[in-house]
């Protein structure tokens, strides 16, 4: 079996332009280059392996829709794996300063179904990050917002709830809901990449 060759970026900011133009192999490319570095940051402050890769992952997913909504723009000075290592590093503290941490809800089913045990396995991993963000781009107005707000910036139901002008008892039903939609977007997508 072949092993996937990782393209070389001469520069970030030919890097920056592939993740943009939502280049596959970027991502890959950022993925090997950036997780081994985090989860070894992970390791030493207090983080287990399964912590390091849902915070790479969240922190992966909220660098690339910055990208994509134009909120993160390229910064000469910096490299991009330095800025991608801030945004997982900034997942985790959160997560340990949170009262959540001990009661978070959890992502749907879907996004568990990574084999922790397999480091060789680091790459095919990015395909999840890919195929989340695809299923993201199929929700539609509110509930798209909503599990961006709630997943990715980490607003409480109640301030999800403000924002929309709702009851925090029915922005909790409408994340469920949505966060089943969002699963069964990620399941499809998943299928089709599997064929």
């Amino acid at each position: 079996m072949a092993t996937r060759q990782l393209p070389i970026y001469p520069t970030d900011r030919d890097l920056y332009v592939a993740l943009s133009h939502r280049e596959e192999r970027a991502y890959q490319f950022l993925y090997a280059e950036s997780f081994p570095a985090f989860r070894h940051w992970m390791l030493a402050n207090s983080g287990s392996e399964m912590d390091a890769e849902d915070a790479f992952q969240k922190g992966l997913l909220s660098f690339l829709l910055n990208i994509e909504t134009g909120k993160y723009q390229f910064q000469e000075e910096t490299r991009v794996t330095t800025v991608v290592f801030e945004y997982c590093k900034r997942v985790w503290l959160t997560e340990l300063k949170s009262a959540r941490f001990r009661t978070k809800v959890a992502m749907p089913d879907g996004f568990d179904t990574i084999d922790s045990t397999d480091v060789a396995t680091d790459l095919e991993r990015l395909d999840v990050v890919n195929a989340v963000r695809q299923s993201l781009q199929q929700l539609k107005g509110d509930c798209r917002q909503l599990i961006e707000w709630f997943y990715v910036e980490e607003l409480s139901l109640r301030d999800i709830a403000q924002r929309l002008g709702m009851k925090e008892t029915s922005v909790k039903s409408k994340r469920y809901d949505c966060a089943e939609k969002l699963k069964a977007f990620y399941q499809q997508t998943s299928i089709q990449r599997d064929l």
